[in-house]
């Protein structure tokens, strides 16, 4: 069965343009989920995002020993190495990175992966909850060693996932002091609400938000 989600992907503004600093694969008729932000210059950034995607989903479908902690952990094995080759080619004096994070629902169980800056929530009646690691860090999965969770969930609860930039706090806030208000958002809403700062400001963002369907 597949997965209604709503995603947004902020595009930035650089010149008189705009660049993809971010973006979105997803897997198993979309029940898993790899969201990337390069994290370099942004002449690098659609070179090392896709690596980095590329390279998570080729691990992905991998033969594998059925469990999704194994699948999504040699993703990120894949789309390491796979980066690392992009980034060893590139003269830079500060080596670039990938911020990632993968979500998969497993029946009833969500798995949470996630080396770089994004932030993944589950709101079920009238709680929040943060999912990936509490520590902000600006570096990405060639540094992070990734932080990894498995949640139980039930229909109904909201998943909904944002980038961490600057600037993009008041759309994070904003949709959790509605949630903790008890005001209605779809995930439409939510996307919006969590991407409206970044396009304001012209800055990069991504959002996915989703129901847990029964």
């Amino acid at each position: 069965m597949s997965l209604a989600v709503e995603l947004l992907v902020q595009r930035a503004r650089v010149g008189n343009g705009t660049l993809r600093q971010h973006d979105v694969r997803r897997l198993e008729q979309g029940r898993t989920l790899a969201l990337a932000v390069a994290l370099a210059p942004p002449r690098l950034w659609s070179y090392l995002v896709d690596a980095a995607l590329d390279g998570f989903g080729d691990g992905f479908h991998r033969p594998h020993d059925g469990r999704m902690s194994t699948r999504m952990h040699q993703g990120l094995r894949v789309g390491q190495q796979a980066l690392r080759t992009r980034v060893e080619a590139l003269i830079e004096r500060r080596p670039p990175d990938v911020g990632l994070m993968a979500l998969s629902l497993e029946d009833s169980v969500l798995h949470v992966l996630c080396a770089g800056p994004m932030r993944a929530y589950l709101h079920r009646q009238g709680t929040t909850r943060r999912l990936s690691a509490r520590e902000e860090s600006d570096q990405g999965m060639l540094k992070l060693a990734p932080s990894w969770s498995a949640e139980q969930v039930a229909p109904g609860d909201l998943v909904f996932v944002t980038s961490v930039a600057d600037g993009q706090a008041p759309g994070l806030d904003a949709v959790r002091a509605a949630l903790d208000e008890g005001r209605p958002l779809a995930p439409h809403d939510v996307v919006q609400q969590l991407t409206e700062p970044a396009a304001e400001r012209g800055i990069g963002a991504v959002a996915i938000a989703y129901r847990v369907p029964g």
